[in-house]
């Protein structure tokens, strides 16, 4: 696996006791950050909200505190178990919390007939609901499988909720959850759910989630590229034409072993919101690749999606791609905006597929996702292509946290329109390096620290289950320290080394005790 969501219970009282304490919620996030390692594996943790009994089960991802219900002194501790108070089953009151966090997203965990308020059979399409449920299991389980050998076949199937969560209008894609109810993560079966993403970062992730970029998949390297007009999945465009459909699979395991050839490969469309499920609209046997033009009519809003079938029955279904036939020649198309932390700067990239009469660009930032202001001005390259266009600008006056952008887009008559928000997240981080010498150490360690500013640091040690060994108080300069702890009673180990500044972890290493 190259990342791995944990969404523990987000209470303690329940069946089967799950066990949740308020403060084991920030333990976890804390671990998920020590042991993410950007570029190599992606730790992220979360919650998974609500019960079975009234209104089934959300998966959540991206939000800092713990939504709960569970009110006054009890098994879990002498005060709430929460820090963001919800009722038990109130779905309703519940996205808007998760909408208050621009990154966070939720994916619906084995869904039954009358879950989540009714979202998927009876209540109204909500846009506000839409824009924070990203995913709907299509499997979910063996929930208490203690195989770790992956010789479990694939899980219980839900594919029924979501086609139906599609044709009520809900930019969702399909998902695949283990339930794991063991330390069994990810080896009870090859079943993944597969994101693409612009980096193994977990930014990268994240945003992939939130723009429905991934599809599930009974094996694990199976790779799919879905795309239509040259849109990849999870793209919502509008089109002049008709959609002209494409579908590769490649699996690199397909030429030692048969069973991982395609055995089916077929493209599902339906009309969004129009509450019918997707009908079948075109298929071929024994190939990895299918290609198809759809006539559409001019005024329908459609979504497709894929769904391959390997020889030995393991299925992949692709998160779906919207299109909106229209006959008015869209000024601009943007394709993509995205904004990542570069050094002591936040980089904005965007792409646009057309540009007609185009003139220029004005980047826009706000620290509160509301009140933005003016940061710079990029001109249009071409004013006037039909080519892929990338533009870049570079932000030197991000804050610390959560920064909000926008593009302003002009045309040559003066008109202008809005790109969506993007949120980046900025880390100032005083620490410029940190290094540990010797390592592996066997009694003394010197821990050094090249900083940009003067500051009071702590320095935690933690043993590799995440549980404080040791803590030192410094007062540093900027330029070169070093911070030396004796170490000799610890057990041999691999332990971590964190570095706190202003209550904010700023840098972390590792060392090894012999």
């Amino acid at each position: 696996m190259d990342f791995l969501g944990i969404s523990e219970h987000n209470h303690y009282s329940g069946n089967n006791n799950p066990g949740m304490h308020v403060a084991h919620y920030g333990l976890g996030l804390y671990q998920a950050d020590t042991s993410n390692n950007n570029g190599t594996f992606v730790s992220m943790y979360g919650m998974e909200w609500g019960t079975i009994g009234q209104g089934g089960h959300v998966v959540v991802y991206g939000v800092p505190l713990l939504i709960g219900w569970e009110s006054g002194s009890g098994a879990w501790g002498p005060s709430n178990n929460y820090n963001v108070y919800c009722a038990k089953g109130d779905f309703a009151s519940f996205w808007p919390i998760v909408q208050s966090y621009p990154t966070a997203f939720c994916t619906l965990a084995h869904p039954e007939t009358g879950d989540y308020g009714n979202l998927l059979d009876a209540a109204p399409y909500v846009a506000n609901t839409d824009s924070v449920v990203a995913g709907v299991a299509v499997r979910s389980g063996s929930a208490f499988s203690i195989t770790t050998n992956y010789t479990d076949l694939p899980a219980g199937l839900y594919e029924d909720k979501f086609l139906k969560a599609l044709a009520r209008g809900y930019h969702v894609g399909p998902t695949i959850d283990h339930d794991n109810h063991n330390t069994t993560f990810g080896r009870t079966n090859k079943s993944r759910t597969v994101v693409l993403a612009s980096s193994l970062h977990r930014d990268s992730i994240m945003a992939a989630f939130r723009a429905n970029r991934f599809y599930a998949s009974d094996d694990w390297n199976a790779q799919v590229n879905f795309t239509i007009n040259g849109k990849f999945m999870g793209t919502d465009f509008t089109s002049t034409g008709n959609s002209s459909i494409s579908v590769t699979v490649n699996d690199p395991d397909a030429p030692g072993d048969p069973n991982d050839n395609i055995n089916k490969i077929e493209i599902f469309y339906g009309i969004t919101g129009s509450g019918t499920v997707a009908s079948l609209l075109s298929s071929n046997t024994g190939s990895a690749s299918l290609n198809h033009n759809h006539a559409t009519s001019i005024g329908t809003n459609y979504y497709y999606f894929a769904k391959i079938t390997q020889v030995d029955g393991n299925i992949i279904w692709t998160a779906p791609i919207w299109v909106n036939r229209t006959a008015i020649i869209v000024p601009l198309e943007l394709t993509r905006f995205t904004g990542i932390q570069h050094k002591e700067q936040i980089r904005l990239n965007w792409i646009t597929a057309q540009e007609i009469n185009a003139d220029h660009f004005e980047i826009e930032r706000s620290f509160d996702g509301s009140r933005f202001e003016k940061i710079g001005r990029v001109n249009s390259k071409y004013h006037t292509t039909s080519s892929y266009t990338s533009y870049d600008f570079s932000d030197a006056g991000a804050l610390n946290g959560l920064n909000f952008y926008r593009l302003k887009q002009f045309d040559l008559d003066g008109k202008y329109r809005y790109s969506d928000i993007v949120p980046v997240m900025f880390n100032h981080s005083i620490v410029r390096t940190i290094r540990v010498n010797p390592n592996p150490v066997i009694s003394n360690l010197n821990i050094a620290l090249t900083l940009a500013e003067n500051a009071n640091v702590v320095c935690k040690i933690y043993n590799a289950e995440g549980r404080e060994i040791k803590t030192m108080t410094a007062l540093v300069t900027a330029g070169k320290n070093i911070i030396s702890a004796d170490i000799k009673d610890l057990a041999n180990g691999n332990y971590i080394v964190v570095v706190i500044a202003n209550n904010e972890k700023v840098a972390e290493t590792r060392f090894i005790k012999q």
